[in-house]
């Protein structure tokens, strides 16, 4: 079962990062595309069967004249979350890596934890 928590990011007009979720039968692969960021400005976390990819760079840019004096200077800061309910994880068998700007995971599925499905009538 995913649960996508994006809802309001994209209502109120919010960039946020790419990310694919693909359920196998034994695992959750996870990429989000994360261009610009080094692997220093994530942090990932499994809690309460809530995985949370979190994002920050702060980007500084300036400009001097000859003698070292400040044209410019600016500042820019930018920070993305997503969250998503992945249940029924083996949380010791977590696989993370981060190449070219893609984080990529492995979420290997509990053994049974199969998941109690009622079906609901249709009147």
């Amino acid at each position: 079962m995913v649960f996508f928590d994006n809802f309001f990011a994209n209502f109120m007009g919010n960039d946020s990062f790419q990310v694919d979720i693909r359920e196998k039968e034994n695992t959750y692969e996870v990429t989000a595309d994360l261009p610009g960021f080094d692997k220093s400005d994530l942090n990932v976390t499994y809690d309460d069967d809530i995985l949370t990819i979190e994002a920050t760079r702060n980007d500084v840019t300036e400009d001097k004249d000859e003698e070292g004096n400040f044209i410019r200077r600016e500042r820019n800061s930018s920070s993305y979350r997503r969250q998503f309910m992945l249940k029924g994880i083996d949380e010791d068998k977590i696989d993370a890596s981060f190449k070219d700007g893609v984080l990529s995971l492995e979420l290997p599925k509990a053994p049974g934890q199969e998941e109690d499905k009622k079906k609901i009538n249709i009147k």
